[in-house]
């Protein structure tokens, strides 16, 4: 006959004259549970063993010890101590409690910690391969990519260098502060001497008080090659904004090729 625990449900096969006459406690061998089974009703199936039969329970003793559990014909019964052996065919699978909140979970085996650190590495090198590559190739990246240059510059990698001191003020040029103009050439007999006066006039076009530099007149032929030049300066050295502060200067003997004349300022900066 066939016994199943109550408790973890595992199934035994077990020769029904070792219940008899009035039943009697057994033990389950796996989980070691303990219950009283009743004697076989006179209709129970009957398992019939093969080749070896059990030996008959002495007289006198309240529980019959079972044939060896591992025989040929897969019997068990309950030992002296009252344990019953697992009969291993259709026995069903205890179901897998679940692990309770906060439990310190098993390793998880066969882990192939080496492909981990592998790929730890390969992350590091191409990591240092992209930047190594920002920074030398930054003017390739700069010139196919403008947009580009913002980002150096906000990480300090700026190719445009910064002079050193402070940044000179750029110098305007003579030339967008002060004018000449109101030329008056003419010719005089002093002693017969021939006088060339040239008459003129500086005006400050910029909006701050100007210093007059000296000031060139040069004599040039009709090729435009220069025959005679000289410097002067006028009486007044400061001119204010949008005044004008006038000059006169004079050459004797000029010379007879002379057919063009010009004055302009030095810029002695």
């Amino acid at each position: 006959m066939i016994l199943t625990c109550p408790e973890c449900k595992s199934r035994y096969v077990v020769n029904p004259s070792a219940l008899m006459p009035r039943g009697r406690t057994v033990r389950c061998a796996k989980c070691r549970h303990s219950w009283f089974e009743n004697k076989p009703e006179d209709d129970i199936e009957i398992v019939t063993s093969t080749p070896e039969e059990p030996q008959n329970p002495k007289e006198g003793e309240n529980e019959t010890a079972a044939s060896n559990p591992t025989a040929e014909n897969h019997e068990a019964a309950a030992e002296a101590n009252n344990d019953i052996s697992e009969f291993p065919f259709n026995q069903p699978k205890k179901r897998q409690r679940p692990i309770p909140k906060g439990s310190n979970l098993p390793a998880l085996q066969n882990q192939k910690y080496g492909s981990n650190k592998v790929g730890w590495v390969s992350l590091v090198v191409f990591v240092t391969a992209v930047i190594s590559a920002f920074l030398i190739f930054q003017e390739t990246i700069v010139s196919s990519w403008p947009a580009t240059n913002k980002l150096y510059t906000a990480i300090g990698l700026n190719n445009e260098t910064t002079p050193d001191g402070p940044v000179e003020p750029r110098q305007i040029p003579i030339s967008e502060l002060l004018i000449v103009g109101g030329l008056e050439p003419r010719i005089e007999q002093e002693n017969n001497v021939s006088q060339l006066y040239i008459k003129g006039y500086v005006e400050n076009i910029s909006s701050d008080t100007q210093t007059i530099p000296s000031l060139i007149a040069t004599l040039k032929d009709a090729t435009g090659q220069s025959l005679r030049s000289w410097n002067f300066s006028t009486l007044t050295e400061l001119v204010n904004p949008g005044e004008r502060v006038t000059f006169e200067t004079s050459l004797p003997n000029p010379p007879s090729q002379a057919r063009d004349i010009s004055v302009s300022i030095l810029d002695s900066r």
